[in-house]
């Protein structure tokens, strides 16, 4: 039986405290500055941590030291949100130091972030039953500030979804709708279903097969979107998917985001969609699982804000999912 999260983030007003964490790789200080400076211009104090970056194999920090940042976020009582400012890797190795927290039980908080933040996602949503957004991170936001930071092919935000994510974090829009998606299978079931939103970036969300984190897809429509996965790559996370059983004949509906960076040696051309095609006729019918694709999140141009964690209704007639954000006043 699918359940919705159990608490809700609080929506932010003006003069709100966020804590900006790093969880995976490091960005660069340009990068930090002009991201506090953008979150500042909307209004809202920050907080970064002292010793925010320090030497380490792979990514920002110490695992101790990234762990101990996001432990202080997660548990201030004195701060709205937590906002990445990085995606890269680093989020998985925090994991077993977050099983062995106890949930606040007097808040929740809203987290903010995507690709490798998918595992604190995975975390809040489905350990601690918190709600969270998937959607810009702090270093991409950075480039509206100053947008030679998007030299070298780094796309730059929109300006009309940047402004929906901040009515979304304000609480000025409470449900987010998206349309014209691609039905690939309508599996089982009623053309209309409800379901509760999950997953992310697609390597990142299997990496947690098998782990503490192992994902629960029941009642669930499950995102995928990622980056720099050639066709027998996604193949092969998608097998192992299905293979686990991750996903079964109770999960709602798989629906698929953008794909950048996918192409074949040579510049050839992808095999990623028929890749998902193939996907989408096997799950179909073996499962019962409605495959869409078209969705409007992932690390290129379209990055609308995706809350997760959150229950919604899946119309396979229409093409639409509609969303509730998970916040409250």
């Amino acid at each position: 039986m699918c359940v919705a999260s159990s608490k809700h983030w609080r929506f932010l007003r003006e003069g709100d405290l966020i804590d900006v964490v790093a969880p995976g790789f490091r960005p660069t200080d340009d990068e930090v500055r002009y991201g506090v400076e953008f979150l500042e211009r909307w209004g809202f104090r920050v907080r970064l941590p002292k010793d925010l970056f320090a030497e380490d194999v792979i990514a920002s920090n110490s695992d101790k030291n990234r762990f101990r940042h996001l432990r202080q976020a997660l548990l201030a009582k004195d701060s709205r949100a937590i906002w990445c400012l990085r995606g890269g890797y680093g989020a998985n190795r925090l994991v077993p130091s977050l099983m062995k927290l106890k949930r606040p039980q007097t808040h929740a908080k809203l987290l903010v972030g995507l690709s490798d933040v998918t595992t604190l996602h995975l975390f809040l949503n489905q350990v601690w039953g918190w709600p969270s957004l998937h959607a810009s991170l702090v270093d991409r936001l950075a480039r509206l500030i100053e947008p030679k930071l998007a030299e070298g092919g780094k796309p730059m935000p929109l300006a009309e979804q940047v402004a929906e994510l901040l009515r979304v974090i304000r609480g000025e829009q409470v449900e987010i709708q998206f349309d014209g998606l691609e039905v690939l299978h309508r599996g089982r079931g009623a053309a209309i279903r409800q379901g509760v939103s999950c997953g992310g970036n697609l390597v990142t969300y299997a990496s947690a097969i098998g782990t503490s984190l192992h994902p629960k897809t029941a009642g669930r429509v499950i995102v995928f979107e990622d980056l720099g996965e050639r066709g027998y790559r996604v193949d092969r996370l998608l097998e192992q998917l299905r293979q686990s059983r991750v996903l079964s004949e109770k999960t709602v509906a798989v629906i698929f985001g953008d794909f950048t960076g996918d192409l074949e040696p040579g510049g050839k051309a992808s095999r990623v969609p028929a890749v998902i095609e193939r996907f989408a006729q096997l799950v179909g019918r073996e499962l019962g699982i409605a495959v869409l694709r078209g969705l409007p999140v992932g690390h290129d141009v379209q990055q609308r804000a995706l809350p997760l964690g959150a229950r919604g209704e899946l119309n396979l007639r229409q093409g639409t999912w509609t969303l509730r954000t998970g916040g409250q006043a």
